[in-house]
């Protein structure tokens, strides 16, 4: 299958005081350079599109351009949500990708192994999502704050990005979310949705999403203990 990637890198950081978690520096470096670096070890992926926001399109597309990746990345707006700017870079992939990752500008720690476990584990089931185990006990409450239910977390797990689907599914589960509902947190909520089946490839604790400034603290330490085990 010949596989082509969507990194959305557009959103609005809300939780970071507006801070671009695309753009934040970690050891040195914009977090989106550590995702990039790990899409060039993996060829398979043929074609990117790096979804961005008027804000930073000029320094996104600067950056893809010191890269090895310039040749096969595109860049392209997003759009209101990340449901439509997932969208909007899926339809900038050429007619000839038929098999889709999304992974998150915000989760700078991915490596290229998890990548390509998760392009095998999509061209086998067409439809595969990155996922951690629950660790903590999760507790359902009402508008309250009163518990109505302890979930069992032996059935439960964390999804993550990568997420690989087969386009033809994508595409499909578009079309079928329902107009004027709200927008899936993630892509594979669409595919769940419409009726396909998808499974979990192991995931990486190590593989967080910048979120909080304590997100970036321990991101940046976790590099560093990287960049340290690779020169030893």
């Amino acid at each position: 299958m010949r596989c082509g990637a969507v990194i959305p890198a557009a959103g609005r950081s809300q939780r970071m005081d507006g801070r671009d978690k695309t753009l934040v520096h970690l050891e040195g470096r914009p977090a989106l350079a550590w995702v990039l670096d790990a899409f060039a070890a993996v060829p398979e992926i043929v074609e990117l599109v790096v979804v961005v926001s008027p804000a930073n399109r000029d320094a996104v597309g600067d950056l893809i351009e010191a890269t090895a990746l310039a040749a096969r990345t595109r860049v392209c707006l997003g759009g209101a949500t990340r449901q439509e700017s997932v969208r909007a870079g899926v339809a900038r992939l050429s007619p000839e990708v038929d098999l889709v990752v999304i992974h998150d500008a915000a989760r700078p720690l991915v490596t290229p192994q998890l990548l390509r476990r998760s392009i095998e584990a999509g061209a086998e089931w067409g439809a595969a999502v990155a996922a951690v185990p629950v660790s903590d006990t999760v507790k359902q409450v009402d508008a309250s704050g009163r518990v109505v239910v302890t979930l069992e977390r032996s059935n439960l797990v964390m999804a993550q990005t990568p997420q690989v689907f087969r386009r033809d599914w994508l595409e499909a589960a578009y079309r079928r979310w329902p107009p004027g509902a709200p927008p899936a947190t993630d892509d594979a909520t669409l595919l769940e949705h419409a009726g396909f089946p998808v499974r979990i490839v192991p995931g990486s604790p190590e593989n967080l999403k910048l979120t909080t400034e304590t997100d970036l603290a321990v991101a940046a330490t976790l590099l560093a203990q990287r960049r340290q085990g690779a020169r030893a």
